[in-house]
């Protein structure tokens, strides 16, 4: 039996779309728009400074600053050449999804999904050893990408896939941070 991509994905996005009750929406259309998490972003970037020094705190923030630069720029580069409608702007599933925030641009891939899991894996791999409890950063992408379901501009595998690709550009930069780190230690002494 052949599996028909967009089948199972327009099958998905309605079931998921749907499965958040109405009395959530606010919180998904609060959560979904990036400028609402600009504390918790800074918050994250602090902690490049807190317990390193401040050479290694500037050069983490560079190269995570760098990382979610690019990831934003393939994602956009992606998304100008697949040019994947919104699930919002289908007019078959916006009949039976709930619409809450209507973008028009192109949908494959999901850059919230993709900078946010970039900048995330990024920072947890440079940090971890430092902070007990780095993990919880994940539920900011999380909830942030899978937002983007419930708003109804998003199918699941522009979700997956952009977690995907900012996932492996962060351990990409991850091994350029470390390179980075090593010529300056080894530079600096």
């Amino acid at each position: 039996m052949e599996i028909n991509p967009v089948k199972w994905d327009w099958e998905l996005m309605v079931f998921l779309n749907n499965l958040s009750p109405d009395v959530l929406n606010p919180f998904w259309s609060f959560v979904t728009y990036t400028r609402h998490w600009i504390p918790f972003l800074i918050f994250l970037m602090a902690l490049f400074f807190y317990k390193s020094p401040s050479k290694k705190g500037v050069l983490g923030l560079s190269i995570v600053l760098a990382c979610s630069g690019l990831t934003h720029l393939i994602t956009d580069f992606t998304k100008s050449l697949v040019m994947r409608s919104r699930p919002n702007t289908v007019e078959a599933l916006s009949e039976v999804i709930k619409v809450l925030y209507e973008p028009s641009h192109s949908s494959f891939f999901s850059g919230h999904a993709s900078t946010s899991f970039a900048a995330t894996v990024f920072i947890f791999l440079s940090l971890k050893s430092n902070y007990r409890y780095l993990g919880l950063i994940f539920i900011w992408p999380i909830l942030f990408s899978s937002s983007r379901i419930f708003v109804g501009v998003h199918f699941p595998s522009d979700i997956i896939v952009g977690g995907v690709v900012g996932t492996i550009l962060a351990i990409l930069f991850y091994e350029l941070y470390n390179f980075l780190l090593y010529k300056l230690v080894h530079v600096g002494n």
